[in-house]
């Protein structure tokens, strides 16, 4: 049984609640008159429109009632001068998106002192007053009383606006502020190396040379994953994620998951449990990979090293299931159900250190849903571990029992050394992969700009050039047109690089490398374009 939909449920009926009632209170009228005939008026045209009524009997208990929220306000006006004075001051303590609708019924024969002071209340009050004079005809009462609730309605609809634009607001400082974090550790770790290399010159050694690697790349995955995990929530909350799903076996993802913490597996108990058959899905793998993953990255953040991680793969007839269980902090139970909201930060006690941006479990929901599938989250509270369950449908398709080809084997490498040309205006950048593509055997050649990309392919034949499309002078995609237009068939593979992961152009690119590029990407596309 899921210990979090009860949860769940609880604050959803509890929202359900919530809304019905403000619904109630935003068509609230107060009424503050004295004859009966005024009384059956107020409860004609407050039937017409649907209106709730509260009687009241003094202009303080009229202002002490508009502070539990109210639609508007109907008042006989002989009985506004004496407390005139009390209920501006309420008006004047109202939030600034906020003015009430009053409507007045006068006579004719009112004073002109009346008529002094409710002109006078009106332009200088924060109210929307509506005069009607006696005898007021119902139809007239609850036109007056309808208009004086839609505009209230309006006003609740700027309320909400500017909550929800101040909550935006605040989520993003706190993402930012999460962000800056994230990233001075990877930057230090980065930066200490730089100033070690530098230090030690010549007198580098072999095992600071491989150490310092091991840094690097270790942190370039690292803040590989927090650029990723980022650009995917914002992409798949704006639709733009494309899924191509294949059937697969659920099994051969969880090992290949778990491989890419091999490291942090051994420093815990770990355990993978898989059935001997195929566990079969129809899923996007790379997609479904990054799910599983992100779980397990959850897992291994909140236990502590020496504690026990548990992944289980089980199929039943209609869902197949990845459940990762940890003996690790564990989840208090007001905030299972929000686990899943992108920025989510549980609250954290004892100096608990980095925990990321808040944005993986987010984008296992979302995959999950895109997928047809569900996750859910349990826990038993604060030090007693989570458990997370990844349901998807199964696949009814037949499986051949073949071999998986790893994306490695994929990238074999080519026999011959390619001509390549990188065409990037970020000049640490273009000669970092220059070198790269350089150590793999090949001849590479930089151009900061795209005339030079362009002189430069008059100059020499290419297999390859990789394009950025920000270019200061030419953008990237013109660049490439012009390159189709000059050689034609004799074009060699364009490749684009780019920051914006929706930029994409098929017409004119082979390909598209999102930043930053890794050496399994760079080995990947000197095979195809050889």
């Amino acid at each position: 049984m899921d210990r979090s939909e009860p949860a769940a449920s609880e604050t959803r009926k509890r929202g359900e609640n919530e809304s019905r009632e403000r619904d109630e209170l935003d068509r609230r009228v107060l009424v503050l008159v004295r004859s009966g005939k005024d009384r059956g008026l107020a409860r004609i045209a407050g039937d017409k429109v649907g209106a709730r009524l509260d009687f009241v009997d003094d202009i303080p208990e009229l202002a002490r009632s508009m502070a539990s929220g109210v639609g508007a306000a109907l008042l006989a006006g002989e009985l506004l001068h004496d407390g005139l004075i009390e209920l501006r001051r309420v008006l004047e303590q109202q939030e600034e998106w906020s003015e009430l609708p009053l409507i007045v019924l006068f006579r004719k024969d009112a004073p002109a002192s009346v008529l002094d002071t409710l002109e006078e209340f009106e332009q200088n009050a924060r109210v929307k007053l509506v005069l009607l004079h006696r005898p007021v005809p119902p139809l007239a009462l609850a036109s007056a009383m309808r208009s004086a609730l839609k505009s209230r309605a309006r006003q609740y609809e700027v309320r909400d606006l500017l909550w929800r634009l101040n909550e935006d607001v605040r989520l993003r400082d706190q993402y930012l502020a999460t962000l800056g974090h994230e990233l001075r550790n990877p930057l230090s770790s980065i930066g200490y190396v730089s100033e070690i290399f530098s230090l030690a010159g010549d007198a580098l050694t072999t095992d600071q040379a491989r150490w310092g690697a091991e840094v690097i790349a270790r942190q370039f995955r690292h803040l590989s994953r927090l650029l990723n995990q980022l650009l995917d929530v914002a992409r798949i909350q704006r639709g733009k994620i494309r899924l191509e799903p294949a059937p697969v076996d659920m099994r051969a993802i969880a090992r290949r998951a778990a491989e890419s913490f091999e490291m942090l597996a051994k420093q815990r108990d770990f355990v993978l449990s898989v059935p001997v058959r195929p566990v079969l899905v129809r899923a996007d793998p790379l997609r479904l990979t990054q799910m599983v993953e992100n779980l397990l990255d959850n897992a291994y953040k909140y236990t502590e090293e020496g504690g026990r991680i548990r992944v289980r793969v089980t199929a039943g007839d209609e869902e197949a299931c990845v459940t990762v269980i940890d003996d690790g902090r564990g989840i208090d139970a007001s905030s299972v159900p929000h686990v899943f909201e992108p920025f989510f930060q549980a609250p954290e006690g004892g100096g608990a250190g980095s925990r990321g941006l808040g944005l993986g479990l987010a984008m296992v929901e979302n995959l999950a849903r895109l997928h047809g599938g569900r996750v859910l989250a349990r826990s038993a509270g604060l030090g007693r571990g989570a458990e997370f369950e990844l349901r998807l449908p199964v696949e009814r398709a037949e499986w051949d029992e073949r071999e998986e080809t790893t994306g490695s084997e994929q990238g074999a490498g080519t026999d011959r050394a390619l001509g390549l040309l990188v065409i990037e205006d970020d000049a640490d950048g273009a000669d970092a992969l220059a070198e790269l593509l350089r150590s793999l055997g090949h001849e590479a050649s930089v151009a900061y700009d795209g005339t030079s990309g362009l002189r430069a392919l008059d100059e020499r034949e290419f297999d390859l050039v990789i394009i950025d499309l920000g270019l200061p002078d030419i953008d990237g995609k013109e660049v490439a047109y012009r390159i189709r237009d000059r050689l034609g068939a004799r074009s060699p593979m364009l490749v684009a690089l780019t920051g914006q992961p929706d930029s994409k152009d098929d017409d004119v690119f082979d390909e598209f490398l999102l930043k930053p590029i890794g050496l399994e990407q760079v080995e990947q596309l000197c095979a195809r374009s050889a």
